[in-house]
């Protein structure tokens, strides 16, 4: 039996902080077995951060045949924080240099102990995750640690008792299976380690004194060296008759004050570093998707002969691997991290990204480039000092996208491996995927040896990723490759369902009939078994059961909308709606007791009422259908698939009224606004001392506790009710007095104690997030949120965060651009432009206003145009970019006030006029007045810009171009070296009526205008628009006009596009079938096609002799070559049949690959790879 650790005092115990953690490790290894030493001693290393990764997946393969789930998720917390302990335990001066790695090894060799008894290690992983919550951590001690001795005390007596926990975990093992179940009858789990569960609890809140203490004497240390330092100058010692005597003693502590000082702004300029790179928890999507892997299961990628190429060559290489929604890509990456993890070398760093729908910020292009160069840089950035320290701090300080992955290169290492796994980029916006891909192509272009990118996603995902740079490797997630791991999913999902009597059968035979169902009708999609297994488990009878699979939902949609229905039926309709609704607008997960106050709130409210709380937040959580599902860690509520909040709010369904997002969005701000402004806060806030700098937090906040988990509230009623006869006649507060009296009896469990602890659970969020919520205010329509808003922001509601009164001084302040101005630019804020506009315009510089005007990442830039143009004072540069803005946006209002103040109508302003953008948006009442005011209709700029009419021509504005026409408009204007005529810009956009109308005012048709330019049959022809092609055909369009050097015939612009019926026009009016490729990246029309894989066309060709072997682009590749390395076998087939060449060499950027058979074998398109082999391909 373990013995209690108890430890004395601070002020009586020895200089070493570490005496009681080496205690506790002298009595682990004593009663460890002979066995259970050399796995002890085998485990004691010094960890670093892949370690915990690397552990945990060791565990779950380890066990993958003695349970049902993967416990990788619920050990990763507490071994981290372990781990970042371990960092810096062997730093103490007096400390033994291997203590890092026995605590390690013993927590480690515990674990292993545990994972061999399945029943005893899931109540084992769950202590550990629950510890792992309180669990002290680099982020709060790290940089208060230096020169803190009772900081380090407390630490490693936490880390005592964790070791002392350890060796119980073992004893228990070593009990015979009787002994160990009269202990769990006479003893239960929670009984045996209560005791050292609670000193935790202790040693948590000693840590937390520690933290706080050390935070005053850093601050104390810093002032008093400020102090020695001005006492040291010569004028002072001329002065202090004592100073030779004391200054020994004062320049030691000094000293000392001095190396701690160092080493406090060391830690702090690291977690700078890495924060401005980026805050995001990358860990928590990783351990949510491994929680949903069943063990043994998405271990196929990783024995792809593809995978393997991919993770063991030292060379810069992408991966694709493609999937269609719901086949388990997301739990694939994620396993395939924890085994590179497992297998990792020393030269490998491994870093990973998963998107989270939930999250809208782990969403941006910034945030996951700031997330892997964190990672990946992470060991630099730990071992860096002096002068390279604050290089990184100030290189890395407000990086943009494309900047940070500057950053990143400039320090990646040739003796490195690089791993970057990415998952979900699908739910990024267009324009972020964009900045991805942009910054995919230098990271995979850089000289770096090995840079290994893995990408999963959904199909059409790899045209937006991968424009710049084709993945070597492409690996697709089929119903084929999946179908074992789907029979285990199967079969472990519903064996687990049938233990904890989720699912009841009254026929145990009729579980066959489940399992084949699932199996015929899942076509290899995760996500739609695990609805439906869910819906079978809510059916109250065998009956019903058999009816759901006699009828299975065909797809995800239709799965969706039966459990809507469900929800609606259920007796916690309303609560459960409104969690749906929630969780798809919240700015973070809630957890489920902030759940529990927000569906308490109502806009009316004026403070928090408990009595509205819903009683059961199991129930309510259990009647969302599976929609959702809830963290077991962090008790946090996500939707179960990115899927449900995309078919929710954005498909047309028979609850599609009630999920309007912006409605929801505002509310919850509103909600958020009421809460803070509750008169118990206002109560509590005007106790504190007038013109207090101290800010307030919830625990000054004094509030009685209002929480009770539910089974104390039970007892507690119970016990009321046996003595009904003596209350019933009391007052409320004799009741009160009363109660309080019978329940000094009651214990209060671990659980019942933090609830009490954490009062107002919904506080942080408001705090934090109201300013979020309320983006598009309009003082009109939204009388109520706009007086709520003002006063947060005026600060009468004292604790609404303004998040930009604490960010940090910029360069944009010494250029007169506030904080305030940047961070609402930052987040295209316009309430909170709008209130400035109204309340305080004085922040609103002609810098600022510039800035916002200039600044094209804002959303709805014409708002903001709109009220700057109403300010007064404006200069002559705001005036004009206000004026260009206003037109692009067709705001007249503002054009004709800009008019009257005497703006130049013609300046150019970013090479544009305000005539150019008004055509452009297709704004006939602008261009109307900006023509009144004498602007040239003609004016031609450089670069890729265009005059009034190709503008307007290309967007399709009939009513414009006819304008712009009866005003003198030159319509064969040619177009700078890389644009259109107005006749080709109408073409490539298919605009007959626009077409006809500069066909009628005498447009050349068959003008060429530039390098890369086409004709406008050509630009037709590319766009499929077979009716312009028959308008300019009647005009005499030239169909073989000759190309330039990057250009195409209109016929091979219409095969690369598979437009068949414009090729047969095209071909009816004597296109040459086989006009040579041009310039570097050139198709024949034939290849073309094959490249699109556009199968039909390829035989229309075909039958007009095109020649199959005709010769590539410099760049390019022949027919067959093009459609074998897309994968295209049908394609392939058809060429071979007309004796296309196999052994032709691969020009272009794949030639280094090899021929065309060893490329394609390396793409994985191993059936083409087949075809070409029968064919002789060498």
């Amino acid at each position: 039996m373990s013995a209690a650790i108890s430890y004395p005092s601070n002020q009586i115990r020895g200089p070493d902080p570490t005496i009681s953690l080496k205690q506790a490790l002298v009595q682990f290894e004593g009663i460890l077995t002979d066995d259970q030493k050399q796995q002890y001693q085998a485990s004691t290393t010094s960890p670093d951060a892949a370690s915990v990764i690397a552990f945990v997946a060791q565990i779950d393969s380890n066990k993958s045949n003695m349970t049902r789930r993967c416990v990788a998720p619920r050990l990763h917390t507490f071994l981290q924080a372990t781990q970042q302990f371990s960092a810096i335990v062997d730093t103490f001066v007096s400390s033994n240099p291997q203590i890092a790695a026995m605590v390690w090894g013993g927590i480690k060799t515990a674990i292993l102990t545990a994972s061999n008894i399945a029943s005893y290690f899931d109540k084992v992983s769950s202590m550990i995750m629950s510890i792992g919550r309180s669990c002290p951590t680099y982020q709060q001690f790290g940089h208060l640690y230096p020169g803190c001795v009772g900081l380090k005390r407390s630490l490693c007596d936490y880390y005592a008792v964790i070791i002392h926990l350890c060796i119980k975990i073992i004893e228990i093992t070593k009990r015979t299976p009787v002994t160990q179940m009269l202990s769990s009858i006479l003893n239960p789990f929670e009984a045996e380690f209560k005791h050292f569960l609670d000193q935790l609890d202790e040693a948590v809140r000693d840590i937390q004194l520690q933290l706080s203490f050390a935070s005053k004497k850093a601050n104390a240390d810093a002032k008093g060296l400020l102090e020695r330092e001005s006492r040291g100058n010569s004028a002072f010692r001329r002065h202090t008759l004592r100073f030779h005597k004391e200054s020994r003693n004062e320049y030691a502590k000094a000293q000392q004050s001095r190396i701690d000082s160092v080493k406090r702004q060391a830690a702090e300029l690291k977690s700078s570093i890495r924060d401005s790179l980026s805050s995001i928890d990358y860990d928590k999507p990783w351990k949510q998707a491994s929680q949903q892997r069943v063990p043994s299961t998405a271990e196929w990628l990783q024995k792809e002969p593809l995978f393997l190429h991919w993770r063991d060559r030292w060379d810069t290489d992408i991966l694709w691997c493609s999937g269609t929604m719901g086949v388990g890509k997301t739990v694939l990456m994620s396993n395939v991290v924890a085994q590179l993890h497992a297998s990792r070398e020393p030269s490998d760093i491994i870093s990973y990204y998963f998107c989270s729908a939930d999250y809208a910020a782990s969403l941006s292009a910034r945030n996951i480039v700031g997330s892997i160069a964190r990672q990946l840089l992470n060991a630099q950035i730990e071992v860096a000092e002096n002068d390279l320290l604050r290089r990184l701090y100030e290189d890395s300080r407000d990086l943009s996208t494309a900047e940070t992955i500057a950053f990143l290169l400039t320090h990646l290492k040739d003796d490195k491996k690089y791993y970057v796994i990415l998952d979900g980029l699908d739910e990024c916006d267009g324009s972020e995927i964009q900045q991805l891909a942009q910054g995919i192509a230098k990271l995979c272009s850089t000289r770096v040896r090995a840079f290994k990118l893995l990408c999963a996603g959904r199909p059409g995902l790899e045209r937006q990723l991968f424009r710049k740079i084709q993945p070597k490797y492409k690996i697709s997630v089929t119903e084929r490759k999946v179908e074992s791991d789907m029979d285990q999913y199967i079969a472990t999902t519903l064996g687990r369902c049938l233990d904890e009597e989720q699912l009841k059968l009254g026929d145990p035979k009729l579980i066959m009939k489940i399992s084949n169902a699932l199996h015929d009708g899942s076509n290899g999609m995760f996500l739609w078994t695990r609805l439906l297994i869910e819906e079978l488990c809510a059916q109250g009878s065998d009956n019903d059961i058999l009816e759901v699979l006699n009828h299975l939902p065909r797809g995800l949609s239709e799965i969706f909308d039966r459990k809507l229905h469900r929800v609606r039926k259920e007796t916690t309709a309303k609560d459960a709606i409104a969690t749906l609704q929630f969780c798809g607008v919240v700015k973070r997960s809630l957890t489920v007791l902030e759940y529990q106050e927000a569906l308490s709130l109502s806009p009316e409210q004026t403070s928090l009422d408990s009595q509205k709380f819903p009683n059961d937040m199991n129930k309510v959580m259990a009647n969302c259908c599976g929609l959702i599902f809830v963290d077991e860690e962090d008790s946090t509520v996500h939707y179960v698939h990115h899927s449900v909040k995309q078919h929710l709010f954005k498909i047309n369904h028979w609850l599609s009224d009630e999920f309007d997002m912006r409605k929801l969005d505002r509310h919850l701000g509103l909600l958020c606004m009421t809460y803070l402004d509750f008169t118990t806060f206002r109560r509590q806030v005007s106790k504190v001392a007038e013109g207090s700098n101290t800010p307030i937090t919830p625990l000054q906040l004094g509030i009685t506790p209002i929480y009770r988990s539910r089974s104390d509230t039970s007892r507690m009623a119970m016990k009321l009710l046996c003595h009904r006869k003596h209350l019933q006649h009391l007052s409320a507060r004799e009741l009160e007095r009363k109660s309080r009296k019978l329940f000094e009896d009651l214990e209060p469990s671990r659980l019942d104690m933090d609830l009490q602890n954490r009062e107002f659970q919904f506080l942080d969020y408001a705090r934090s997030c109201w300013i979020h919520h309320v983006t598009d205010l309009d003082p009109e329509l939204d009388t109520q949120m706009w007086k709520f808003f003002c006063r947060c922001v005026d600060g009468d509601i004292i604790l609404a965060h303004r998040p930009w009164e604490s960010t940090d001084q910029t360069d944009d302040e010494k250029n007169d651009i506030s904080r305030v101005v940047r961070w609402l630019l930052t987040h295209g804020h316009f309430t909170l432009f709008l209130y400035h506009a109204k309340h305080q315009s004085d922040i609103l510089t002609e810098n600022a206003k510039l800035e916002i005007l200039k600044n094209s990442r804002v959303q709805d830039r014409g708002r903001f145009t709109k009220l700057i143009v109403q300010q007064s004072s404006n200069s002559i540069e705001t005036i004009h970019y206000g004026l260009l803005n206003a037109s692009r946006e067709g705001d007249i209002t503002s054009v004709e006030a800009l008019l009257r103040v005497g703006t130049n109508v013609n300046t150019l302003v970013d090479n544009r006029t305000a005539l150019q953008g008004a055509a452009e948006g297709g704004h006939l009442e602008v261009v109307e007045r900006l023509l009144i005011a004498k602007a040239e209709v003609n004016t031609l700029i450089g670069g890729n810009d265009q005059t009034a009419l190709q503008a307007a021509a290309g967007g399709g504005h009939l009513a414009v171009v006819e304008r712009l026409l009866s005003a003198n408009a030159q319509v064969n204007t040619p177009d700078t070296e890389e644009g259109r005529t107005a006749l080709q810009a109408a073409s490539a956009g298919g605009h007959l009526a626009v077409v006809e109308r500069l066909l009628t005012a005498k447009a050349k048709v068959n003008s060429i205008t530039s390098m890369e330019g086409r004709t406008a049959i050509q630009a037709a022809a590319g766009g499929g628009h077979l009716e312009v092609v028959e308008r300019l055909l009647l005009a005499n369009a030239k169909v073989n006009t000759p190309i330039n050097r990057e250009g195409r015939t209109a016929l091979q612009a219409a095969a690369a596009g598979g437009y068949l019926e414009v090729i047969e026009r095209l071909l009816e009016a004597g296109a040459n079938v086989d006009a040579a490729a041009s310039g570097l990246t050139g198709r024949t029309a034939l290849q073309a096609a094959a490249e699109g894989g556009h199968v039909e066309v390829i035989e229309r060709l075909l039958e007009e002799k095109a020649d199959v072997n005709a010769a590539a682009s410099i760049d390019g590749y022949t027919a067959l070559q093009a459609a074998a390395i897309e994968g295209h076998i049908e394609v392939v087939e058809r060429l071979l049949e007309e004796k296309a060449d196999v052994n032709i060499a691969v020009s272009g950027q794949l030639k280094e690959m090899g021929t065309l058979l060893q490329i394609v074998v390396t793409r994985g398109n191993l059936d083409v790879a087949d075809r070409l082999r029968q064919a002789g391909a060498l």
